[in-house]
């Protein structure tokens, strides 16, 4: 396990998208559904990347990417002569929100909302966590998605949530602090609809994931089907299926069946309507 997480951190670190193909890395992919093989060097794309941060950080309780120097270039400022040292990128510590319905955030004191289309970069400590707590609250996976959030068809206890970047970089940090604090039941999580995507909906450990509301519906043939997608993630599957209860388990093996993988692109800009699966035993909210 120490020469999985020593290679995801120098991957991580070094900010590469490549590496040399061997079993150390064969292993990861294929536990995580991610990477490319192309010839001998497997690529990585910024999801991919951010889907092995995640991994480590549920598996093992470590963040592979922070160090001394992952700190916004103000605060770098105040340790080092040159600020350009941090490796931060210029809104990368901002928290990326969007609100739905009639759910708003306080910002500095102050009610705030966004208009379709739009999104809001917060300081963390210009944002009121406590506020935040008494919403509902759901993390997407995908940051490209947020500008369309309004075209997510949430379920009805839903319809009125924060919308919350889950973090690319700096940030991610932060939103991880947010999850760990928010009531489990009023906090979802939005991934893909594939089993890397709810294997790491369940490594979250609380809360609930959103899924398509007519699962049974979906199959090989769906046109926006990754069947390809599907097989890479053969391993993710497996511990999918470990660990799922109830309707998830049911999923997993329906997934299995049918070699789904739908993308939250996909699922979005259809307007899928989508259900939410509560993830552990707990409060329950009406779903």
């Amino acid at each position: 396990m120490k020469a999985e997480i020593n290679a995801i951190e120098r991957l991580l670190k070094a900010g590469k998208s490549k590496v040399q193909r061997n079993q150390i890395w064969e292993q990861i992919c294929a536990e995580n559904g991610v990477g490319q093989v192309i010839g001998r060097e497997i690529h990585f794309t910024p999801l991919d990347k951010q889907r092995l941060r995640e991994y480590v950080v549920a598996e093992y309780r470590l963040d592979p990417q922070f160090d001394s120097r992952a700190v916004g270039r103000m605060d770098m400022a105040r340790q080092d002569a040159s600020e350009k040292l941090s490796r931060d990128s210029v809104f990368g510590r901002l928290i990326v929100l969007a609100t739905a319905g009639t759910a708003s955030v306080r910002v500095s004191g102050e009610s705030t909302k966004t208009s379709q289309g739009s999104v809001l970069s917060v300081r963390l400590e210009c944002l009121d966590i406590d506020h935040l707590q008494s919403r509902n609250l759901v993390i997407i996976e995908n940051g490209g998605l947020m500008p369309y959030w309004a075209d997510l068809r949430l379920p009805e206890y839903w319809k009125d949530s924060v919308i919350l970047y889950r973090g690319h970089r700096e940030n991610a940090r932060s939103v991880s602090e947010i999850a760990r604090n928010q009531p489990a039941e009023k906090l979802a999580w939005f991934y893909d609809f594939d089993p890397a995507g709810q294997a790491l909906a369940l490594d979250q450990g609380r809360g609930c994931t959103l899924v398509p509301e007519k699962w049974r519906e979906l199959g090989r043939h769906t046109p926006f089907n990754q069947p390809k997608t599907h097989r890479n993630q053969s391993t993710a599957l497996k511990r999918l299926k470990g660990r799922a209860t109830g309707e998830l388990l049911a999923i997993a093996k329906y997934m299995e069946s049918e070699e789904l993988a739908l993308m939250q692109e996909h699922m979005v800009l259809r307007h899928e309507p989508l259900t939410a699966l509560l993830l552990m035993a707990g409060p329950q909210p009406s779903v």
